[in-house]
């Protein structure tokens, strides 16, 4: 039991020091599937904030090697040609998902989460799917405080999502 504890804790802690090694990285805006400089593999994103707000906020997620990541961003500005520049605040990291599991992001057309009844604003989860009985399970949520700059982990507990194929 004390080794598979141990075990559990050098994972979570080694988790948390390859996400903070993202914390304050900055890049240029990039189409999905391109490599970074820094070997990370940009997945897609969204934004969570108004696309004409200064600064904007967004979501990416990105891969290395077998550990999956979101990164929530602040863009930096345009450069003379009108790309985009973004600065990580914040990382979340997992092993790499199983097939069965999906990346939720608050504006997901797929996925509708609410607690209590009311949607939950700027909800990302790592979850299953269920097309037959068109749920979305998470597994492990966070929400996206732009105020906070941090991704807040949230219960799972209470959240009822709704899957609908697009």
């Amino acid at each position: 039991m004390k080794k598979s504890l141990a075990i559990i804790f050098l994972v979570m802690l080694s988790a948390a020091a390859a996400s903070a090694q993202y914390v304050g990285y900055e890049y240029k805006g990039v189409t999905p599937e391109t490599v970074l400089p820094n070997g990370v593999k940009h997945l897609g994103g969204g934004l969570i904030s108004d696309v004409d707000a200064d600064p904007t906020y967004g979501i990416s997620q990105v891969s290395k090697g077998k550990t999956e990541m979101l990164w929530l961003e602040v863009s930096t500005g345009q450069n003379e040609t009108g790309i985009t520049g973004w600065r990580v605040l914040d990382v979340v990291s997992f092993p790499a998902l199983m097939r069965t599991q999906h990346i939720h992001m608050h504006h997901d057309p797929a996925v509708e989460c609410s607690r209590g009844g009311k949607i939950v604003e700027d909800l990302v989860a790592v979850g299953t799917i269920n097309r037959s009985r068109g749920a979305y399970t998470p597994q492990r949520a966070w929400i996206a405080d732009i105020a906070k700059k941090k991704f807040v982990p949230t219960a799972t507990a209470g959240l009822r999502c709704i899957y609908s194929e697009p």
